[in-house]
């Protein structure tokens, strides 16, 4: 009686054990799919962040040579309106000039 109560009390040990032991081997497949999924996520994270660093990068870029053409173009603007005060400036006395020709040429006459 003593062998059969020690023989079922290690068949019972070793039915909980195996059982327990089917319980964690799944535990440990769905931790392991698990890391799987999330390192998969954690990649195209990063080829995103990736992705967006690029894009930043080209426009900080595209924003630094439109500041370059927009100071070309400014500087550009000044000494054109430079210019064209010195025309204007030059026009109003080649119109002064003309005035006095013709009233010089009114007074010969």
């Amino acid at each position: 009686m003593d062998n059969f109560l020690l023989v079922s009390v290690l068949g019972v040990l070793a039915i909980y054990f195996y059982s327990s032991m089917n319980v964690y081997k799944s535990l440990y497949q769905k931790i392991t799919e698990e890391k799987v999924m999330v390192e998969e996520k954690n990649n195209n994270l990063e080829k995103l962040k990736e992705k967006f660093e690029k894009q930043v990068k080209f426009s900080l870029e595209t924003i630094d040579d439109s500041q370059d053409s927009l100071k070309s173009t400014r500087e550009d603007l000044q000494a054109l309106k430079l210019e064209n005060t010195e025309l204007d400036h030059r026009n109003k006395l080649l119109q002064g000039r003309i005035n006095e020709l013709y009233a010089s040429v009114g007074t010969l006459q």
